[in-house]
């Protein structure tokens, strides 16, 4: 088992129990127009309820959609569910040292789903972790394309596909869903921009080699209108509802760690971290650049401090990539936006949410959330997925649009309702802390980087 010591400036200050605060019901609950009655949700990893680098059980209880299914009343939401410590490499908060969180990293692990076999049809949750646009309407072998891509997501969630359907969209469509929420598209620009920019989902097609774009836009429109083109076609009544992409740099991955690091010898100075470019070259992290958190073991065993002894490329995500990858989401989103519209179906604004809480937060039930590593109540211990009260917040987003697009009226969840972070056995029901971490972020080194 791994152990971290997250040394970024994270002071501890108390740990604070939250009391329910619901706000009071305004009028008689209603589903409106919404046909509660086989609710299907499709999409990555944000979908299926993946959290602090894993899948499993207690995290997927929380899952944006299987809350989405208790507010409107379906009777049966199945999702893989998968024993804890689930599938993936587990990050656990262990403790508090010197005001610095200490994580735990389980090891990787591969469990099966502990209903693959007794639940004999398609799972309404079709989240599968890593997956891209094209996964939607991709009729290929899962074994084969999880082999292919080191994801044994693929397979886990699809199983039979000679039984329940080729494709995700197909296994969704059997089911004949009468409500469906559809959340694909952001792996197509955060693969690039969590490589550093050094990978990517594009096939080739616009000039670049595969592999290190962005999915290109005449692509994600092809695919869209495919996938949105069978949904009306085989579930022509089926109320839909379409997440679209958030800015990428808008999480704690990208701007927990800083710029410049103070000198240990001197806190006045602020040190440069030099990095590789993209084209090879060597440079120092300018202020539109985002250093990644994955580059913190690499910078406190003092790579990136010296340009003789830079960061790889993949660490830092540069003003060039920046640019590439809000490009993307706009553009994609455009696509979204309009397609979803042709369709009839309602756009939900994720990333309006994603801003909201990068920019001064988002105020719930008497707390205020925002996208700040640990200390925002939103973000899990890999500073991309959502913890519990992340995806309640983005639950709240799909049940507003249900609200305002079909006469509905379903109560909202008070974020505080559900757990915080997860933890490991006996701190907590079942592995899950129900509370929230307090704390500051200090600017002085001896915080960020635990010199004495």
């Amino acid at each position: 088992m791994k152990h971290l010591i997250l040394l970024l400036g994270i002071a501890i200050l108390s740990m604070t129990f939250t009391a329910c605060d619901e706000d009071a019901p305004i009028g008689d609950p209603s589903n409106g127009s919404i046909d509660a009655s086989v609710y299907v949700a499709v999409g990555n990893s944000l979908t299926a309820g993946y959290q602090s680098g894993a899948l499993f059980e207690e995290a997927q209880m929380y899952s944006f959609p299987n809350l989405i299914a208790q507010q409107i009343g379906t009777a049966e939401f199945v999702q893989p569910t998968i024993a804890y410590p689930g599938t993936g490499d587990l990050m656990l908060l262990q403790q508090i040292i010197n005001g610095q969180p200490v994580i735990t990293y389980n090891g990787a692990n591969l469990a099966y789903p502990t209903n693959m076999t007794t639940h004999l049809k398609p799972y309404h949750n079709l989240g599968i972790p890593g997956s891209i646009l094209a996964d939607a309407i991709d009729t290929s072998d899962a074994v084969v394309r999880g082999t292919q891509r080191a994801n044994p997501f693929y397979a886990l969630v699809l199983r039979d596909q000679s039984v329940f359907g080729k494709s995700v969209l197909d296994q969704a469509i059997a089911l004949q869903p009468t409500l469906m929420t559809f959340w694909f598209g952001c792996n197509d620009v955060f693969g690039y921009a969590a490589s550093g920019g050094t990978r990517g989902t594009n096939i080739g097609v616009g000039g670049h080699p595969r592999g290190t774009m962005p999915t290109e836009r005449a692509v994600f429109d092809e695919f869209i209108k495919k996938a949105f083109g069978l949904m009306k076609l085989s579930i022509p009544d089926a109320k839909v509802l379409v997440g679209n992409i958030p800015n990428v740099t808008k999480n704690p991955l990208f701007f927990t760690v800083p710029r410049k690091i103070p000198n240990p010898t001197n806190p006045e100075q602020m040190l440069d971290i030099y990095y590789h470019t993209s084209s090879d070259n060597v440079a120092a992290v300018g202020e539109n650049d985002y250093v990644l958190l994955t580059a913190q073991a690499e910078l406190l065993k003092g790579v990136g401090l010296h340009p003789n002894n830079p960061l790889p490329s993949q660490y830092v995500l540069d003003a060039a990539e920046v640019a590439i990858a809000e490009d993307a989401v706009e553009k994609f989103n455009m696509i979204l936006e309009q397609e979803a519209a042709a369709h009839g179906y309602v756009l939900v604004d994720v990333n309006q949410l994603m801003s909201d809480l990068n920019s001064g937060g988002v105020k719930v039930a008497g707390e205020t959330y925002t996208s700040n590593y640990i200390t925002g109540g939103v973000f899990s211990l890999d500073g991309v997925h959502l913890m519990p009260r992340g995806n309640a917040l983005v639950a709240n987003y799909f049940i507003d649009a249900m609200n305002s697009a079909y006469g509905a009226n379903i109560r909202m969840i008070a974020p505080n309702t559900v757990p915080g972070f997860t933890a490991p056995s006996g701190m907590g029901k079942r592995g899950v802390v129900p509370w929230r971490l307090s704390v500051d972020f200090p600017t002085d080194f001896h915080r960020i980087f635990g010199v004495q």
